[in-house]
């Protein structure tokens, strides 16, 4: 009675040594992002940072958060982007999202107006203003990590709208 559950006991062992095989996984995708980006939906510069959420082998959600000040006035821009590929292990994406910048003046900010890559971002006695931003474009990030970047045509809409472009050169961990 003992032997056939011996036998069994280790055979199932070893099919769970093979399933344990790097052989037999999928090799680890960094996740993690730091870029700085040019004149995107953070105005002249922003530092950013992203998290891949795989969905499935084409498709990724990317949330960012950033950050960046100019003329005494905070800004963060905020974005829920798309990553689309032909496979999981893709270096190269269509990257298509939505998000929207916040603007915070600080005390020592006098002007109701602050005018970023031609587009006029209007106080008015608001404590924050928050155009919404649609973006398209193309990012190359290697799912080992290293050297990412990213350029993107943007909308810009609030009480005013702009096309704009955005630059992103940065690091995958």
């Amino acid at each position: 009675m003992m032997k056939p559950i011996l036998t069994s006991l280790l055979f199932l062992f070893s099919l769970k040594a093979i399933a344990q095989d790097s052989t037999f996984t999928k090799p680890e995708i960094k996740q993690n992002s730091i870029y700085a980006e040019l004149l995107g939906n953070g105005g002249i510069y922003s530092i950013n940072y992203d998290r891949i959420f795989q969905l499935s082998n084409q498709v990724k959600i990317v949330p960012r958060i950033g950050f960046s000040t100019l003329n005494d006035v905070l800004i963060f821009p905020l974005e829920a982007n798309l990553l689309l590929s032909r496979s999981r292990l893709s270096k190269n994406f269509f990257e298509t999202g939505i998000g929207l910048t916040i603007l915070k003046p600080l005390s020592g900010f006098s002007g109701q107006l602050l005018t970023i890559n031609g587009y006029d971002y209007h106080f008015d006695n608001r404590a924050v203003n928050t155009p919404l931003m649609i973006r398209a474009g193309f990012r190359h990030q290697k799912p080992t990590g290293g050297l990412m970047y990213r350029t993107g045509v943007l909308l810009i809409t609030g009480d005013e709208t702009l096309l704009t472009i955005g630059i992103g050169l940065g690091y995958t961990f």
